[in-house]
């Protein structure tokens, strides 16, 4: 089982680093959609600049996936990323479409991976949470009024 962790972070983080790289420093053309929809989304993210952001969730999160830094919360911040990315692919190009299998692929990856590292996630699903306390554990629950006993 671990091998095959190490297999889908190798896959996402070499598929997430370039694609994240390639908006910043030119390495392939970036596909603008061949779908009016999907044409129409890209566009509005980049002339947003909302591109910029989710180019650079792509990458830091392919480094952090890589290299193990940070690795669980790259993943749930990521995900965002991975399931728009999948929604790009897959209905507005079309669900026979070449592009919709790396759609399908990112998001299965990204899922897999978070699934990989539930244990980190485990405390985020409290029912009933508690906030950690600081200072001396002993101290009182409640103040008292001065000159009044326990």
């Amino acid at each position: 089982m671990k091998y095959a962790v190490w297999f889908v972070r190798l896959v996402f983080g070499a598929w997430m680093v370039p694609a994240g790289l390639n908006h910043f420093y030119s390495l392939f053309p970036q596909p603008m959609g061949s779908q009016p929809l999907s044409h129409e989304l890209i566009v509005a993210l980049l002339s947003s600049h909302l591109f910029d952001i989710v180019k650079a969730v792509e990458l830091i999160a392919g480094i952090c996936v890589l290299t193990g830094i940070y690795t669980p919360l790259a993943l749930a911040i990521c995900m965002p990323v991975s399931f728009c990315i999948f929604y790009w692919d897959t209905p507005l190009e079309g669900w026979g479409s070449r592009a919709s299998l790396f759609g399908e692929a990112a998001l299965l990856c990204n899922v897999l991976l978070c699934l990989a590292y539930i244990k980190s996630y485990r405390s985020m699903f409290a029912l009933r949470a508690k906030p950690l306390t600081f200072g001396t554990p002993d101290a009182p629950a409640a103040a008292q009024p001065a000159g009044s006993g326990p």
